[in-house]
């Protein structure tokens, strides 16, 4: 196994830079076309929210053999880590089945998950979309196998290349589906599914071409173990649990607003819902190296140097996702009126509230992923169980005051308790007092912060707030400016940033010829 990854890091974030750009372009190009239609935009919504049910069907098994199959990857026990992958994706075809039956089931009673359908092409669009899922559903154990078999090697990059070529695609297909008076939103999301599958076809190809990853042996392997169950079944039902749980608090807003308050309310929602799903898209693939390294540092029992390592993740991360999160949250009302318009004008604060959510979550995604390695279940099972209980009784209380606002309002107030709790778990790992992680993590970043805020606010007068794709660049165009200014700010007076930058600039010149 390589002794330093740095270059798979280095690769892997070159290739996030371009998909960053493909889901900015998605953004600002898809969504408006699909928003153009609240009522069918609102179905759409919470149709392809029910898919997100697919991506927990492992029960906990996934995040289990992730962990157990880069271990055997750091030891070199190639057949152990083939017995993980097989076994973890056998339980998660078997749910699979009974989801996509679900599906099925939905396909023919739209009703049953939104409350004001009632015109015959809206219940077709319900049906053929949920038809559509229960048939593709099965695409996501490729998917999910080939995340884990590139993952643990940290050659996600690979892995990028092609999902990169997949979003241009559907990006370009939007003109084709929504041009000219056009509004085929069931053919847009079949395309989507064939590309989504052509991809991790090829993703098999070229695991086997790059790797030698030998497949027959993983179609045998493809099965029950109980072995491996024994073995993984503590911290998989620990992750059931936290799976359950943040179902329960962060999977259910459409569904609820759907039936609570309509289609159109879950439009307005979703608007918020969806910067905030593509901005942890975006978290879940910056960190997603970190876990496996997390995992073989522990599978070769190098404490010390995981210590040293987690700290650094959180210096690198804290700009990274502080800083835009703080330029969105004053951006807020240039940002949704000159993309989707002023009849959304009640998505603003809801985007506000939703973006903040992830403002502890340089601190929260990697505390996760340690509380894993480490198989922290105590502290899992208390932060799982509290967030949702948080969420859903606040929003009982205030649903009938404040409308969809309470659920963006107590999915930011469950979100920051849990950041809490993962800084305290931090501190605990390092051995370090809460003062002194404050004064070398955080009061660095100040100067950059004050920088940020106050450029932001000089520039309010410049912003554009009409409903036109040039406006958005332009609008977008200033905010990237102030940031870049304010990521400068930080390399002069953050340590940490400043050796880890010109440690990046000496190895971009090998890494450029090899891409």
């Amino acid at each position: 196994m390589q002794k330093s990854f740095s270059k798979n890091y280095l690769k892997i974030y070159f290739y996030q830079i371009l998909s960053i750009v493909l889901g900015f372009a998605s953004l600002f190009v898809v969504v408006p076309f699909l928003s153009s239609d609240k009522a069918t935009y609102g179905i759409y919504t919470v149709c392809i929210s029910i898919s997100i049910f697919l991506s927990y069907a492992d029960l906990g098994f996934l995040g289990a053999g992730m962990k157990y199959a880069a271990e055997s990857f750091s030891r070199g026990d190639i057949d152990e880590e083939i017995e993980v992958v097989g076994f973890s994706h056998f339980v998660l075809l078997v749910f699979l089945i009974l989801l996509s039956s679900v599906f099925l089931y939905l396909s023919f009673n739209p009703q049953l998950l939104i409350k004001d359908i009632k015109i015959e092409s809206q219940i077709s669009i319900a049906r053929n979309l949920l038809l559509i899922l229960a048939l593709f559903s099965p695409t996501i154990i490729l998917q999910r196998m080939m995340q884990m078999i590139f993952g643990i090697r940290l050659q996600d990059f690979i892995l990028q290349k092609i999902n990169i070529v997949g979003n241009i695609l559907k990006i370009i297909s939007v003109f084709y589906f929504f041009g000219l008076e056009q509004y085929d939103i069931v053919g847009y999301f079949l395309f989507v599914q064939i590309v989504n599958l052509a991809c991790s076809l090829f993703a098999i190809f070229s695991a086997h071409k790059n790797f030698g990853y030998d497949f027959k042996k993983l179609i045998r392997k493809f099965k029950f173990n109980n072995v491996m169950f024994l073995k993984t079944k503590h911290l998989a039902f620990s992750s059931l649990f936290v799976t359950f749980s943040w179902i329960l608090y962060y999977e259910l807003d459409s569904f609820a607003i759907g039936k609570l308050l309509g289609a159109k309310e879950v439009a307005i929602y979703a608007i918020g819902l969806t910067i905030l799903s593509f901005f942890r898209s975006l978290l879940g693939v910056f960190f997603s190296p970190f876990s496996a390294r997390f995992n073989h540092f522990i599978g070769s029992e190098k404490t010390n140097e995981l210590k040293y390592f987690y700290l650094h993740v959180i210096s690198i991360s804290f700009p990274i996702v502080v800083f835009p999160i703080i330029a969105i949250i004053i951006f807020a009302r240039p940002f949704v009126i000159s993309w989707v318009g002023l009849e959304y004008v009640e998505s603003i604060k809801i985007v506000q509230l939703l973006i903040a959510c992830n403002i502890l979550a340089f601190l929260s995604y990697p505390a996760g992923m340690l509380m894993i390695a480490n198989e922290r279940l105590k502290e899992m099972y208390i932060v799982s169980a509290l967030m949702p209980i948080i969420y859903w009784v606040g929003i009982y209380f205030t649903l009938d005051f404040f409308g969809v606002k309470s659920f963006a309002f107590f999915k930011f107030l469950a979100f920051f308790f849990s950041g809490l709790v993962y800084l305290w778990y931090s501190i605990s790992f390092l051995k370090i007092s809460l003062i002194n992680f404050f004064v070398k993590q955080i009061i660095p970043f100040i100067p950059s912060i004050l920088f940020l805020c106050i450029a932001l606010f000089i520039f309010d007068d410049y912003y554009v707030t009409d409903k036109n794709k040039l406006n958005m660049m332009l609008n977008c165009g200033i905010i990237a400016t102030v940031l870049l200014i304010s990521f400068g700010i930080s390399i002069l007076t953050v340590k940490t940033l400043r050796d880890y930058f010109t440690k990046t600039l000496k190895m971009l010149k090998p890494i450029k010829n090899e891409i």
